[in-house]
């Protein structure tokens, strides 16, 4: 969501990936996607907004007040997405009503989707996330007229489905799509927190041991 979300060069991820119930394959990109609500705003409000997503990174306070009120001019979900970060490191209760009202203003888009899915996770509450994302666990079949995805949206999709597996005990399912997902994006934050899930290191295996968490 910064600066670099306009100004980067086309380029794509040159992956490929193959639906098999679809039979369809589409592509994943690195270029920019963008909502075409957010192409729609005035040119002003969308210079305004890539300087506030900066800002929200580093200093979430900061930000806040003014993409409260472009929320409420422009309900679209990459300014929610945007105010979740910044609520994310000065209050996080705050953050998850951020994310609950993006998905209900916004239910079809993908983030918005994730996220809320996210926090049905950590509520252990995996029973919502069939109803979510309408019982389809890939891009190609949640978006089926779309031939191509921005590689943060399958990430995002991937590593939320795979936690959903994890905590269903679908372990084969979860190593499977984990596969996949390392294959395509390895160093991406979703990768290396399913990683930290379903591999993890020498100490968290012991607390978990000793708390009687699921492995």
């Amino acid at each position: 969501m910064s600066k670099k979300t306009r100004t980067s060069s086309i380029a794509t991820a040159g992956i490929a990936s193959y639906n098999k119930t679809t039979e369809e394959s589409y592509e994943l990109t690195t270029a920019p996607i963008l909502d075409q609500r957010f192409r729609n705003l005035p040119q002003a409000v969308q210079d305004e907004f890539n300087q506030l997503s900066e800002i929200a990174e580093v200093n979430g306070a900061e930000a806040i007040p003014r993409l409260l009120e472009l929320k409420e001019n422009y309900p679209i979900p990459l300014i929610y997405s945007c105010l979740a970060i910044a609520y994310g490191r000065v209050d996080p209760e705050k953050q998850k009503q951020i994310i609950n009202e993006n998905y209900q203003k916004n239910p079809k888009n993908i983030f918005a989707r994730c996220n809320y899915a996210r926090l049905c996770l950590a509520e252990n509450k995996p029973d919502e996330i069939p109803k979510i994302f309408h019982h389809h666990v890939e891009l190609k079949t949640l978006y089926p007229r779309r031939k191509q995805f921005h590689i943060t949206e399958y990430t995002a999709l991937s590593s939320v489905i795979c936690e959903y597996y994890f905590q269903t005990k679908q372990q084969e399912q979860a190593k499977e799509l984990f596969a996949k997902l390392q294959a395509v994006s390895p160093e991406s934050s979703d990768t290396l927190r399913i990683k930290t899930l379903l591999q993890p290191g020498f100490f968290q295996r012991m607390s978990n041991k000793l708390f009687g968490k699921a492995q």
